[in-house]
C-alpha cells in the first residue's frame, strides 16, 4: 500500500511521528513523508530540519506563507494547490493520511479528491470555535473517507456529520504516544539546550497563536495582555513562536520586543523540537497561551494549564486546565489559581493510553483501497443517539 503522509508545521509532525515510525516499520507499507507550510519557512525556523535531524526521507512540495495577513494565506492556499496537484499526479498514492486542521490542508485535500485519492483524516471532530481551523477540520472531514478521533466525543461529531460508521474510529491522540515514548532531557541538558534555567522551578511555558477568526489586527494587542500578566509574576518565561497564520508576524514582533526589553524574564525560540517541547512540559511549572498541546498532551505531566481566550474553545479540557478571558487582569487571576499548592492536576489523560499509532496502522493494513472510485461515493449516514457508540 502506498501511502503519503502531508506534514504542515512543527505542530503536527510531532503528532505524526510515532504513526510515520510504525508504517515504516510493518511490512507492506511503502510510505511517502510530504513536508509543506510552516516547514519551509525561515520565520519559523525551517522546520523541516528536524524531519531530516530524525533521519526521515522527506519530499518538500509547495510555499511557506510570506506575508501576515488574510490575503497571503488565500495566496499560498492557491500555490500549493497547483503544487499537490502535480506532486499527485506524478506520485500517485494509495491513501493520503492528514492530521488535523491547518489551511495547508485545503490545498492538499483538495487536490487529492479531485484526482481521486482516498484521504485519512486524524483528529476529525473536534471544536475550536475562535479559530479558521474550526471550518478547515469539518471541510477535511467531508473530504475524508476515513476518520480516526482521539477521543469517543470526536467520534459521534464525525457521525453527525454524515460519515459512513464503518470508517469512523477511536484511535487516541498521537501526542500521548510521544510522551509515553520518547526519551526526554535531563535539567541540565534541557537547560543548556534552552538556555533557561528549568533547576529554578518557576518556569513558565508559552505558545499563544492568533486567535484567527478575530480581526489580525487585534493579535500583537492580544499578545500584550498575556505579557503583561507575566511581568507581574516571578515566573521566567518560555516562548515558543505562533503559528504561520494571518497576525503571526505581528505576535512575533510584540514577543521579540518584550524579550529585548526584559531578557531576565522572556526567552524566545522559533521552534524547540519534539523532544524538548516533551521535555519542557514535563518540566514546567505553567504552561501559558493558546496551543492545542495544552489541551491534548498536558495532563500527562500534570502540569496546570491556562488556556487564554477562545481559540481552543469548544474542545474536551482535562481538570489540569484553567480558561480565561484575554486580559492581563483575568490571566492574572488564572494564573494565581495555576500556581496553587491547592490546584489538583494529578489526573489519568483522556486523551489517549500511548498506542494510537499502534491501532492506527493496523487499521490501514486492514483496508481495500482496490477500488477507490467506490471508496468516493460517499453516502450520507444518518445517524442518531440510539445507534451507540462508534466502532
Amino acid at each position: 500500500m502506498k501511502i503519503t503522509l502531508v506534514t504542515t508545521s512543527r505542530a503536527d509532525y510531532g503528532l505524526l511521528y510515532p504513526l510515520i515510525l510504525q508504517l515504516r516499520q510493518q511490512a507492506g507499507f511503502d510510505t511517502r513523508l510530504v513536508a509543506t507550510g510552516g516547514h519551509l519557512s525561515l520565520a519559523q525556523g525551517e522546520t523541516i530540519r528536524f524531519i531530516h535531524e530524525d533521519g526521515l526521507p522527506v519530499t518538500p512540495v509547495g510555499e511557506p506563507l510570506v506575508g501576515d495577513g488574510e490575503q497571503a494565506v488565500c495566496q499560498a492556499i492557491a500555490a500549493n494547490l497547483a503544487a499537490f496537484s502535480w506532486h499527485f499526479q506524478q506520485h500517485r498514492p494509495d491513501l493520503l493520511v492528514v492530521l488535523g486542521d491547518r489551511y495547508e490542508l485545503w490545498s492538499v485535500c483538495i487536490a487529492a479528491t479531485v484526482l481521486k485519492i482516498p484521504i485519512a483524516h486524524l483528529h476529525g471532530g473536534e471544536t475550536t470555535v475562535g479559530a479558521i481551523d474550526e471550518v478547515i477540520r469539518h471541510s477535511v472531514t467531508k473530504m475524508a473517507t476515513f476518520h480516526f478521533a482521539s477521543i469517543p466525543l470526536y467520534a459521534h461529531t464525525i457521525l453527525q456529520m454524515g460519515e459512513n460508521p464503518a470508517h469512523v474510529h477511536v484511535v487516541g491522540a498521537l501526542g500521548i504516544d510521544n510522551i509515553l515514548n520518547m526519551p526526554r532531557m535531563e535539567t541540565g541538558e534541557l537547560s543548556a539546550y534552552t538556555g533557561v534555567d528549568f533547576s529554578s522551578g518557576r518556569v513558565a511555558l508559552m505558545t499563544y497563536h492568533p486567535v484567527t477568526l478575530d480581526d489580525h489586527a487585534e493579535a500583537g494587542r492580544q499578545v500584550e495582555e498575556v505579557l503583561a500578566a507575566l511581568r507581574q509574576t516571578d515566573l521566567f518565561t518560555l516562548i515558543t513562536n505562533p503559528n504561520a497564520d494571518a497576525g503571526g508576524e505581528a505576535i512575533e514582533r510584540v514577543l521579540v520586543s518584550t524579550c529585548q526589553l526584559y531578557p531576565d524574564r522572556f526567552r524566545l525560540v522559533k521552534s524547540l523540537g519534539q523532544r524538548a517541547y516533551l521535555s519542557a512540559m514535563e518540566q514546567a511549572r505553567v504552561m501559558i497561551g493558546n496551543s492545542s498541546s495544552g489541551i491534548i498532551e498536558s495532563a500527562s505531566f500534570h502540569l496546570p494549564v491556562v488556556n487564554i481566550g477562545d481559540r481552543q474553545g469548544g474542545r474536551f479540557k482535562p481538570g489540569n486546565i484553567i480558561d480565561c478571558s484575554c486580559t492581563k487582569e483575568a490571566i492574572l487571576v488564572a494564573l494565581e489559581r495555576a500556581l496553587s499548592p491547592d490546584f489538583i492536576c494529578v489526573m489519568e489523560n483522556p486523551y489517549g493510553d500511548g498506542h494510537a499509532a499502534e491501532r492506527i496502522a493496523a487499521i490501514l493494513a486492514s483496508l481495500d483501497l482496490s477500488d477507490p472510485s467506490s471508496l468516493l461515493k460517499k453516502r450520507f449516514h444518518h445517524w442518531s443517539t440510539t445507534d451507540g457508540m462508534p466502532p
